[in-house]
């Protein structure tokens, strides 16, 4: 008489044979996953190597084409007229409104004298600090540890902090006791808020003529010094209609022109490029000075990538 156990040799071969086909095919299954996210990962960083390479090609060709305006151009009270092949002029604004260069890349343009720098402007800056945090402390507070910070002395102002000030605060270096070397070293200055620099740093320049132009400010600027919302109101709406001019500031303000008070372009020109591709991102800013030297038609006294 047969015996159908399911223990005999025969299903217990198959079974074993059962096992070993899935357990291959499971193998498999995580080789080929293993394959597919690799391949697919390798794709997503060729892109990604692609959309920077793109990014930072469009970001120097604009800046290249940007250098050239702006040396082939002829200034105007509040901008450039950029003469094109045709015999046709094209305006491009100095206070910092985005042009668009193509669909990727954008473009500002700042006329350095209509920016305030920690070397020449102090005051302008306290200004500025006050309007942004609504506190005239802060603001008065900064400026006169500022000026310690790039004195030789050992002598306090006011609000301001020397050696001992930043020792007692814990703080592991002092006063540098001499010039800023760039704009960011003034977060380095005690008091100065975390944060406060990224909502002031578009209008802060570190060198220049040290001029003020108070045609080529931002609007944020001119409210910062100027302190009279209706004024200000008029002067940008007069500037976005092409008719700022020296008279119709110094008629709205009373501020006369001087050595210090200009009212033109300085020369000094901070172009900054923005080229966007895909999520890759590329800036590149310089400071182009439109004064031809014995070597160059131009001088470059700042870049930064």
């Amino acid at each position: 008489m047969c015996s159908n156990s399911p223990f005999s040799a025969g299903n217990s071969e198959a079974g074993y044979a059962l096992f070993a086909v899935l357990l291959i095919s499971m193998i498999i299954m995580v080789i080929s996953t293993a394959i597919a996210i690799s391949v697919h990962e390798r794709v997503r960083l060729a892109g990604e190597i692609r959309d920077r390479t793109d990014a930072y090609l469009k970001c120097h060709s604009a800046m290249n084409q940007m250098i050239y305006d702006v040396l082939t151009s002829t200034f105007t009270p509040t901008g450039l007229n950029v003469h094109g092949e045709n015999g046709r002029s094209e305006f491009i604004n100095l206070y910092g409104d985005p042009i668009t260069v193509s669909e990727d890349v954008t473009v500002r343009l700042r006329d350095v004298s209509g920016m305030i720098s920690p070397l020449f402007h102090p005051g302008y800056i306290r200004m500025l600090m006050t309007y942004v945090s609504k506190d005239t402390k802060k603001g008065n507070s900064f400026v006169d540890c500022l000026l310690d910070w790039q004195d030789r002395d050992d002598l306090k102002h006011l609000n301001g902090a020397e050696s001992y000030e930043y020792r007692v605060a814990g703080s592991p270096y002092g006063p540098r006791n001499f010039y800023v070397q760039v704009p960011e070293e003034i977060m380095l200055v005690k008091g100065f808020e975390p944060g406060m620099f990224d909502k002031i740093k578009d209008d802060l320049a570190y060198w220049g003529t040290g001029t003020i132009n108070f045609l080529t400010m931002s609007d944020r600027l001119l409210r910062a010094i100027l302190r009279n919302d209706s004024v200000v109101d008029r002067i940008i709406a007069m500037r976005k209609n092409g008719v700022l001019t020296e008279k119709a500031f110094k008629d709205l303000t009373g501020i006369p022109s001087t050595e210090r008070y200009i009212f033109g372009p300085s020369g000094w020109v901070r172009i900054e490029v923005t080229a966007k591709v895909g999520k890759a991102k590329d800036t590149l800013q310089a400071v182009i000075v439109k004064r031809e030297t014995r070597d160059s038609p131009f001088m470059v006294t700042q870049w930064r990538s």
